[in-house]
């Protein structure tokens, strides 16, 4: 049987906060060495990690650790942002369904180095139920990533998010055992013997009808419904009345179809865009991503009240996936805009999840990009928070 049990740490020294955490994990589990265990920390002692992971190796006896840089870290505990803290995640009884990686050199080349994965995970684990990756934000390309990914392999889901750092260095960091790199993505894949329910909650909800992207050049929108883009834009900025205007793009991003045709935005089925910039002149709207002519798209709000119920729909949904099945554990990634950044208080995720997944493992960490499937292709995703629940077959 598979256990799981989660340790978190707020020590603001970086050995005495790991050891402290993963002697939890360990002390809920009731075993000395686990089969794996993931990691993430928060802090800027990253020259120390090194040596502290080689300890935290000896100590439990396990290669198998897994992790990265965080800007901030949760349990189903609490969450810890813009401090020091770790968290760990020790999980026993997979036995040979779980295989740890560590790609390196990522910046080079993202479709080589997704493919190099794949073709890992079907070699060694012939078919895996969920692979979860943790990639140096700085360096990952999600489109050329996901395309060598999927070269290799049919479809296997992918969650996790983007290592990130508690801000000025612009440098993240993956580890796999006692080695400690950047620009690489770390992550665990799991065998069969596991299945998983991943629900996706996004902080920025649907403004009005979707609209129909009539005029566009790569991410530059030129016309929506047959009108100048910039012109609906401002439209929609005076109809909500923000106080600064600083503060529209903070608050205000594009909602991007997941597939061709859709006209559906409602319930997470969506990809949440910055818009990069307007201009009056010439009555345009850019975006962070390719946008397709022809296709449907929807101006969101990120709004604290209706991102939380957002969240509790979803987390509804999960629980009812699981219906009588016995979750194992959970991992949860989070936009490090959520959180405090958007609630004004800290918690407010965990506490609902506590609510819905009593006594459930969890650990996770605030992310600069959140990674989770929509209708089976992988996606990266802002904004939002990742819940992906184990179940034991």
């Amino acid at each position: 049987m598979i256990r799981a049990g989660s340790g978190l740490s707020e020590n603001r020294s970086l050995e005495k906060g790991v050891f402290e955490a993963t002697t939890q994990a360990l002390d809920k589990i009731g075993v000395s060495k686990p089969d794996a265990m993931m990691i993430f920390a928060a802090g800027n002692e990253t020259k120390r990690w090194t040596n502290v992971l080689k300890k935290i190796k000896t100590f439990t006896g396990l290669e198998t650790i897994v992790g990265s840089s965080a800007f901030g870290v949760l349990t189903e505990t609490a969450e810890i942002e813009q401090r020091s803290g770790i968290a760990v995640l020790a999980l026993t009884g997979l036995g040979d369904s779980a295989l740890p990686f560590l790609i390196p050199n990522l910046q080079e080349n993202n479709f080589k180095a997704a493919a190099c994965l794949a073709e890992n995970l079907k070699n060694l684990l012939g078919h895996s139920s969920l692979a979860i990756i943790l990639p140096d934000a700085f360096s990952f390309q999600h489109g050329p990533f996901f395309d060598g990914f999927e070269a290799e392999n049919e479809f296997t889901p992918l969650a996790g998010g983007c290592a990130s750092e508690p801000g000025g260095e612009e440098k993240t960091y993956q580890w796999l055992g006692d080695k400690l790199t950047f620009d690489a993505v770390a992550g665990l894949a799991f065998g069969d013997n596991l299945e998983f329910e991943i629900g996706i909650s996004q902080s920025c909800q649907p403004l009005g009808e979707p609209l129909q992207i009539t005029r566009s050049q790569g991410n530059v929108i030129f016309e929506i419904e047959g009108r100048p883009a910039y012109n609906i834009f401002l439209e929609l900025i005076t109809q909500l009345h923000f106080e600064d205007t600083r503060e529209v793009f903070h608050r205000l991003f594009l909602g991007l179809p997941v597939t061709s045709f859709q006209t559906d935005f409602n319930r997470s089925r969506y990809l949440v865009r910055n818009i990069m910039g307007v201009n009056a002149r010439k009555g345009v709207v850019a975006c962070a991503s390719h946008v397709e002519e022809g296709d449907y798209m929807t101006f969101t709000l990120r709004d604290p009240s209706r991102a939380k119920q957002d969240l509790i729909l979803m987390l509804e949904d999960l629980r009812q996936k699981a219906g009588d099945r016995r979750a194992a554990f959970g991992l949860y990634f989070n936009c490090c805009a959520r959180g405090s950044a958007l609630y004004g208080t800290t918690g407010e995720d965990t506490t609902l999840i506590r609510e819905f997944f009593p006594g459930l493992p969890v650990a996770g960490f605030f992310t600069f990009g959140e990674i989770a499937p929509l209708d089976e292709t992988n996606h990266l995703h802002h904004y939002s928070g990742i819940f992906a629940i184990a179940f034991e077959k």
